[in-house]
């Protein structure tokens, strides 16, 4: 099928995503860039990657955290707490999600309304058709159930009760219900398998073991858009890229600032600089 090249936008990117100060980056800018550049359907596709701002915020009202509210996702906050009244037209898996709520709905009892959500999310975003995103979403799932999976083996809770089991093809949920926590039975279906298991038994405080992982994601990233010059695959991981840059602006400024940098320089973007 004939991808659309986003030539411009791909070579304008650093200038979209520093803000004035030229001190953090916004994916808020960026989005909006993205709706009026790129075409529907491959913006529809780039949403998916904002969705997980429209879950914290629809947690935070339904649970009353009290928490701000997010504007990088899809929905305002009068919208989701209009649709909190009475679901109509917000996304399936969302109005499903307050349906449940509502209900308290006893089929994912077990799970808190975080899993819940999550479990929801994922079974929806792996239907996308397209091949990249699909692969992110199911090695994203994978990564945090085997994160959670060890945090549940080191703490003796039931995995059944913090995992995220979706309908799709689950050979990793299987394998680590088994307590199957070894490269040999997890590389044949999660790629890093290994890396990412020597990360979590290393000796690294919590924060450079975040890191770490942050960074096998980006590796992966890189790998699966490495001859995706000017297409959408290069657009979607430059999203998630950036995602990870901004939460660790927030985190630690320093990590922040060598993400970014790395971030342009995979662009071949010179003389950039953060202040």
């Amino acid at each position: 099928m004939f991808k659309t090249n986003y030539f411009c936008l791909v070579a304008g990117l650093p200038d979209i995503i520093i803000n004035e100060t030229k001190s953090v980056v916004s994916s808020r800018e960026f989005k909006i860039e993205l709706s009026e550049q790129l075409e529907p359907a491959d913006y529809k596709l780039a949403e998916l990657l904002y969705l997980n701002y429209d879950n914290q915020n629809l947690l935070n009202l339904i649970l009353e955290k009290n928490k701000p509210f997010n504007n990088i996702g899809k929905y305002t906050q009068e919208e989701l707490e209009e649709q909190i009244k009475e679901p109509t037209y917000i996304i399936d898996y969302m109005k499903q999600f307050i349906i449940n709520f509502k209900a308290e709905e006893t089929k994912l009892s077990d799970l808190s309304w975080e899993n819940k959500l999550q479990t929801l999310f994922f079974d929806f975003v792996l239907l996308t058709k397209n091949d990249f995103l699909k692969d992110w979403f199911r090695f994203d799932m994978d990564i945090k159930n085997i994160l959670t999976a060890i945090n549940c083996q080191q703490f003796d809770y039931e995995k059944e009760e913090h995992l995220i089991s979706v309908k799709h093809k689950n050979e990793v949920y299987k394998n680590l219900i088994k307590d199957a926590l070894k490269s040999d039975s997890l590389s044949g279906e999660v790629i890093y398998a290994e890396k990412i298991l020597q990360i979590v038994e290393s000796d690294d405080n919590s924060s450079e073991k975040e890191k770490a992982t942050d960074m096998i994601k980006w590796k992966f990233l890189d790998e699966f858009t490495f001859f995706k010059y000017f297409n959408i695959e290069k657009i979607l991981a430059f999203i998630i890229k950036l995602n990870i840059v901004e939460r660790w602006i927030k985190l630690d400024n320093e990590t922040g600032e060598i993400l970014f940098k790395k971030l342009i320089n995979d662009l071949g973007v010179e003389n950039i600089t953060v202040s």
